[in-house]
């Protein structure tokens, strides 16, 4: 039981932190990749090292991305090897010979196909210039094959040992959930001030929320990637759904909040007034903006591993319903409350979000 338990231990600190299975997954392959290289001779035997290269620069969280990542790295260093071969024939000064080379080099970085190892272009072409210039041809196969050998490998470990990166989705999550209630009391406090907050502040509390949701966005994107040829990805399709699912809905709350922060910004809006109604107004805008966020903060760390219906939001409901009762009555007399009428909207929208 206690080597049960310490397992236990060591798969939830790898889907805390996916980075430290990462390293170990690239080490892994590395050291196997240099070591099935060791007993080959002529032009591959001399630069074994390349074989490692290859495995370090496939690596991937995902299996599907380290199979792109491995494609693109061996098209890059094909590429550049071509150019850099094309180069050494051309009857021109070797340091004419290089800057074109370089310059080419750069522009075929920044094709798309490439992606993210474009780089490896320029790389690749001043690594056969330099260093393979006695014996271009060998040195090029040894490059080109050995990298490609090593992305294999790669590929191959991170599919015997695939991650699906579910923990930083929820801890993402997480930090956008508090972000936006956060937001919502910087809201409610700001139609309270004394002093009416000018636009540029509204607008300086929208942009602190994009972060957040980029963050999450990009992480959700990852997590799904890494379903695709995994083989352990059926045991958590469930819980994967869910965190989906939660971060669509944290995605169209962001929208809400940053809608309501839009039209509280408005300065010409009757909820901006000095008369009572407009004090009413306010003030019961303030107490459903800080009820949604007290709602926000209210669910676990986890909330995608609870029943929707848990979580509290019975206050939330009824602040907002009394929002609604005040901005109907005050609207159906004068149209200039339609704005707050669109705030209570968004409001609404957010609680169906999170319920």
């Amino acid at each position: 039981m206690p080597a049960l338990d310490h397992w236990r231990r060591l798969q939830a600190a790898s889907w805390a932190h996916p980075r430290w299975l990462l390293a170990l997954k690239t080490a892994a392959a590395a050291g196997l990749a240099w070591l099935l290289v060791q007993p080959l001779g002529g032009p591959l035997g001399d630069y074994p090292y390349y074989a490692p290269m290859g495995a370090a620069a496939a690596m991937s969280t995902t299996v599907i991305g380290s199979a792109r990542t491995s494609a693109q790295t061996v098209a890059a260093i094909a590429l550049g090897a071509a150019l850099a071969t094309g180069a050494g024939l051309l009857d021109v000064p070797s340091w004419l010979a290089l800057a074109l080379t370089i310059a080419v080099a750069t522009m075929l970085a920044g094709l798309r196909p490439l992606g993210a190892m474009g780089s490896w272009v320029l790389v690749a072409a001043l690594f056969v210039l330099i260093i393979g210039r006695h014996d271009p041809e060998a040195y090029v196969g040894a490059y080109v094959g050995l990298t490609a050998f090593g992305a294999v490998v790669a590929t191959v470990v991170n599919a015997l040992v695939p991650q699906l990166p579910l923990t930083p989705v929820t801890r993402a999550q997480v930090r956008l959930r508090h972000r936006l209630a956060d937001e919502l009391d910087a809201l409610a406090d700001g139609l309270l001030a004394e002093e009416l907050l000018d636009e540029s502040f509204w607008e300086r509390q929208r942009r602190r929320i994009e972060p957040y949701v980029s963050d999450l966005r990009a992480l959700v994107t990852e997590a799904n990637d890494a379903r695709r040829g995994n083989w352990r990805a059926g045991r958590w399709s469930e819980t994967a759904d869910r965190r989906y699912a939660q971060a669509r809905a944290l995605e169209r709350l962001a929208g809400c909040v940053d809608e309501v922060s839009a039209l509280v910004s408005d300065q010409r809006s009757a909820m901006h007034g000095d008369d009572e109604s407009a004090r009413d107004l306010r003030e019961t805008l303030a107490r459903a903006m800080r009820a949604v966020g007290t709602l926000l903060r209210s669910a676990e760390e986890d909330p995608v591993e609870e029943d929707a219906a848990a979580i509290p939001t019975a206050d939330a409901e009824r602040t907002v319903e009394e929002l609604g009762l005040l901005v109907w009555r005050l609207a159906s007399a004068d149209d200039k409350h339609l704005p707050a009428a669109a705030v209570w909207v968004n409001l609404q929208r957010a609680i169906e979000a999170w319920s």
